[in-house]
């Protein structure tokens, strides 16, 4: 009987941590998927192809359609690389985009609403088929429930130390660090790239996001659109 009960009691202390670690990733994805208005964290890419790439996550409003909220969430990007037809090197000074979205998470790569704006150029909405493309760059929670847990660890990056639940995603070949502090849950994500380690890090996080995208856009225009892309005009640069 008490080999029995020191078994039981050992299956328990193994179960336990696993079981406290699937809560705890449920509830910080549960969490992120709707920070507040003004929420605003930004992030540094360091090695890969996006080495020195910036990009800024705000919630600048919200929209009610159909009975439901939307979160507007807008990522300024700085650094990314686009389009084939740029040289080696010559990037775009920054890129704006703004979607209307449920939440941070699952189904932010197909938002209802869209608009994007190249460096000066005029803002310009975005039709469905192509929304797709102002998301692809961003951090996100897609598979955040599905996630392995790792356990609770410190992490040091340039925005602090934070404790922060390390997972991996579905497939394996992904960590992220997350922590119910930020308003995104992001600290930390680390892959590869061409077998090359590639890290994102959390550079800066606060309140008081506003809107950088204050004109009216224009109508969507195919070929505006792909002369700011491969940046033969020099507004959009």
């Amino acid at each position: 009987m008490l080999r029995q009960l020191l078994a039981a009691s050992a299956l328990v202390a193994l179960v336990a941590p696993a079981a406290a670690g699937a809560q705890d990733i449920t509830a910080l994805c549960e969490k992120a998927r709707r920070p507040p208005v003004g929420a605003w964290s930004e992030f540094k890419w360091v090695g890969g192809r996006q080495d020195g790439a910036t990009v800024r996550l705000s919630i600048v409003g919200s929209e009610r359609r159909e009975g439901a909220e939307y979160l507007w969430m807008e990522m300024m990007m700085r650094g990314f690389p686009l389009g084939p037809e740029r040289q080696q090197g010559e990037r775009p000074t920054r890129m704006i985009s703004k979607v209307l979205i449920e939440g941070f998470g699952p189904g932010m790569g197909t938002p209802h609403a869209s608009i994007i704006k190249f460096g000066d150029n005029p803002a310009m909405e975005m039709p469905a088929a192509q929304s797709r493309m102002s998301t692809q760059n961003a951090p996100t929670l897609n598979g955040c429930r599905n996630a392995k847990v790792i356990g609770w660890e410190s992490v040091t990056v340039p925005a602090g130390t934070f404790r922060a639940l390390h997972v991996k995603n579905a497939t394996g070949n992904s960590d992220s660090w997350v922590t119910a502090e930020l308003p995104f849950a992001l600290v930390k994500e680390q892959d590869s790239e061409d077998g090359q380690s590639r890290q994102m890090l959390l550079i800066g996080h606060g309140m008081g996001a506003r809107t950088a995208i204050t004109e009216h856009p224009r109508p969507w225009d195919p070929r505006a659109f792909m002369e700011m892309v491969t940046g033969r005009t020099g507004p959009g640069r």
